[in-house]
């Protein structure tokens, strides 16, 4: 497959409409796995709700406090937080099938009134400034056209001394020309290098506290991925059909490599100032 022939994605919204159901390879979660060293045999899932879990321990999130999930995806993340915490959390999505998707799994885990999905725009965030007292990105920033614009945002609706949490990919080694199409195709913007990506979130006004630079840590995600996709294939192809996933086995094997060789992955942390 060619990159002229993978499936046409006008944005992050119409990417995630499309690849629905698809979702459960990785339980339902869209961001990466941690492990802790190369002899950390996690399967997969456990792997991603580690990360889930330093990303949220980062945040910090205390009872009664509100905090905002740009980029919530079908709001997983959003109700493991909430499981652990009594804080009022919105999860906001650019997808339709999404917020539905998430509206549902809040609701069977028992955490309406708690957690709330919200269908929006990262760029134009339909909140005051200083509404939050924590503000999380999760694996979003990706799909920014402006990552500037979405920063911004970020910052703007988090009230003084709001601690901020976004995880993001950095370009390790330089992509070709080819690569960056891929990535494009798949309404994903080429990362910036690492000093990059930090003059950018500091070019807000935001005050980064903690930095970890854990490509290595999350890179065994990529053929974890196929791994799984291979062994609940079958079930795939029963739910999906064989051609939406063997189109979805073709994306990926694009895509995937490209993250696993050249692309590494931040978890930052800061806070507006007071």
């Amino acid at each position: 497959m060619s990159t002229t022939e993978l499936p046409a994605v006008k944005d992050a919204g119409d990417h995630y409409d499309q690849m629905g159901g698809l979702i459960e390879i990785m339980g339902g979660n869209i961001h990466v796995g941690y492990w802790t060293d190369e002899d950390d045999r996690t399967p997969l899932l456990e792997a991603i709700n580690r990360l889930t879990d330093i990303v949220g321990g980062k945040l910090d999130l205390q009872p009664g406090q509100r905090l905002l999930d740009i980029g919530c995806g079908v709001g997983v993340p959003a109700i493991r937080l909430g499981q652990r915490v009594e804080a009022e959390i919105i999860g906001v999505t650019i997808s339709h099938w999404q917020v539905r998707e998430a509206t549902r799994r809040v609701q069977a885990a028992g955490l309406r009134g708690q957690v709330r999905i919200e269908h929006g725009d990262a760029a134009a965030l339909n909140h005051p400034d200083g509404s939050f007292d924590a503000v999380l990105m999760f694996q979003a920033l990706h799909h920014a056209a402006d990552r500037g614009q979405w920063l911004d945002e970020m910052v703007r609706v988090a009230r003084p001394g709001a601690r901020i949490v976004l995880t993001e990919f950095i370009e390790e080694i330089p992509l070709t020309v080819e690569e960056t199409q891929i990535l494009l195709a798949g309404a994903m913007q080429p990362p910036l290098r690492y000093d990059d990506m930090l003059d950018a979130v500091r070019a807000t006004g935001m005050v980064i506290d903690d930095v970890i630079d854990c490509g290595d840590r999350i890179r065994r995600s990529y053929p974890a991925y196929f791994d799984r996709l291979e062994r609940h294939r079958d079930e795939l192809i029963a739910s999906f059909g064989e051609e939406r996933i063997q189109e979805q086995q073709d994306a990926m094997g694009m895509l995937l490599p490209i993250y696993r060789d050249k692309i590494g992955y931040l978890i930052i942390t800061g806070h507006k100032p007071a």
